[in-house]
């Protein structure tokens, strides 16, 4: 006897889903693995699905103008196939103080996510809308909320205090909560194994480059100690169409300029970041595509995007006092093979090294180590796995 679980990775501007079969004393096994890409998102690229099923993959040109769509989408090409499914896992970015740990969705759950939405504006409506499809489509089968933030909860208070008025910052419960937390766990642990070394004697500063949002963590004995999202995942990197860091005074400078609440957060979630810079597209590959053939503002745009992973990348070798490895993830991270080059010139004296030749080989998903002989840090291409740790989370679940 076994089960079949439907594990739904909401993102940004993407829906990755998996569905396992899992039985007693086996590993799991993959039935049937998709995306659905360019989702409720601006670019040239034309919205689709795409899923591999008994060895075959397709893919279908479909409505994706909104994450519902997309579960929708994703929920038909599963069911078209017959897939009888147990359970149902989703990804949920921010658990905020209330959920800190893998939760089961019912009623008397649902109102508490649905109060976290302030916390993450544009991921934690977009899953709360295929949780309700799923809902709906799946009456009776057992769903869980596997959160992103529940990696970082145990932050060191100084990493995750602002500098505050206290009681202000406890009546708003205002810290540092941090994301992309499913792709931290997965990597740190398959990075050291790579590495042949215990996690608890691991330092690793990962990168974790998406499509639609991007985070840097510093990560010791497997436990994060700092990373670049904060109270929101508005805040770090430049991202497709988010700011990253910014001056809180330009934000008071738009709201006396007679800008509200709503269009400030608009502004900078969605209007901002490589596409903001650019005004041609959100995609980084478009940007430097394009930066190539000498659009001056995507060479700007590509340059601030790189500028600011740098800086995130020499904070933490710092606060690491050194690194085991620099660890390049997501779609970014493992294909963008100039995007690895750039970071990485120049970084000899802090024992960086990149081969150019072994970096400009690892994409299309490959794991490699693409630093020089006689660099001092690892430099690692590594594919994450989130749909895997979500289904552990929710094998834990059922079997309690």
């Amino acid at each position: 006897m076994g089960m079949n679980v439907l594990i739904i990775n909401c993102g940004s501007s993407s829906q990755a889903f998996r569905v396992y079969h899992a039985a007693p004393d086996q590993q799991p096994t993959v039935l049937i693995s998709g995306k659905a890409r360019n989702v409720a998102t601006r670019t040239r690229e034309t919205p689709y699905v795409q899923w591999t099923w008994a060895g075959q993959t397709e893919s279908r040109e479909c409505d994706l103008s909104t994450h519902a769509h997309a579960a929708e989408a994703i929920l038909a090409v599963v069911q078209e196939r017959s897939v009888t499914l147990d359970a149902v896992g989703h990804r949920f970015v921010h658990g905020g103080s209330e959920f800190t740990r893998t939760t089961v969705i019912d009623e008397t759950v649902l109102p508490g996510l649905r109060r976290t939405i302030p916390l993450a504006p544009i991921h934690n409506p977009n899953t709360l809308s295929v949780i309700d499809v799923c809902l709906h489509r799946l009456a009776g089968v057992p769903q869980y909320a596997v959160f992103d933030t529940a990696f970082h909860a145990d932050l060191p208070d100084t990493a995750r205090t602002y500098a505050l008025p206290s009681a202000l910052a406890e009546e708003f419960n205002l810290r540092k909560f941090g994301f992309h937390g499913l792709s931290y766990q997965y990597v740190s642990r398959r990075a050291v194994e790579l590495l042949a070394r215990p996690l608890a004697d691991s330092s690793l500063i990962i990168c974790h480059l998406g499509t639609g949002g991007s985070s840097v963590a510093a990560i010791r004995g497997g436990r994060s100690i700092d990373t670049s999202m904060g109270y929101s995942p508005l805040s770090g990197l430049v991202m497709s169409t988010r700011c990253g860091d910014l001056d809180a005074e330009i934000a008071l400078q738009f709201l006396r300029s007679g800008y509200g609440a709503d269009e400030i957060e608009d502004v900078l979630n969605n209007q901002s970041g490589l596409l903001g810079l650019s005004g041609f597209s959100s995609s980084l590959a478009e940007i430097i595509a394009e930066a190539d053939a000498g659009n001056r503002a995507c060479r700007l745009a590509y340059g601030v995007y790189a500028a600011r992973l740098s800086h995130y990348l020499g904070a933490y070798t710092w606060l690491l006092k050194g690194a085991d490895a620099i660890v390049f993830t997501d779609d970014i991270g493992v294909n963008a093979w100039q995007l690895r080059e750039r970071v990485c010139d120049g970084a000899e004296a802090l024992g960086v090294i990149l081969d150019p030749v072994a970096n400009r080989k690892a994409v299309g998903g490959k794991t490699a180590f693409v630093q020089a002989p006689a660099s001092r840090t690892a430099i690692l291409v590594l594919p994450s796995d989130e749909e895997r740790v979500i289904l552990d989370e929710v094998i834990a679940q059922l079997e309690r």
